[in-house]
């Protein structure tokens, strides 16, 4: 399948769903409405070395950089 049949696809999958959502009857109607329908970050985002320490001081077991995991078999 080629990427363009994938996203004629894709397309009728959705205008369908689209379709059958306009088709429901809501009773009650819910939802949030903001100003901004973007969040502004509040500070800047942390270093990736900063980053990196934190979830290697949260893990159970490091060796070398790199987390120790349990395999499990199914």
């Amino acid at each position: 399948m080629t990427n363009e049949e994938i996203l004629k696809q894709a397309k009728k999958i959705m205008d369908e769903f689209v379709a059958a959502l306009d088709k429901v009857k809501v009773k009650e109607k819910f939802g949030a409405q903001r100003e901004d329908q973007v969040r502004t970050p509040e500070k800047e985002c942390p270093d990736s070395t900063e980053f990196r320490k934190r979830i290697f001081k949260n893990a159970p077991k490091i060796k070398d950089d790199y987390f120790i995991m349990e395999k499990k078999e199914w």
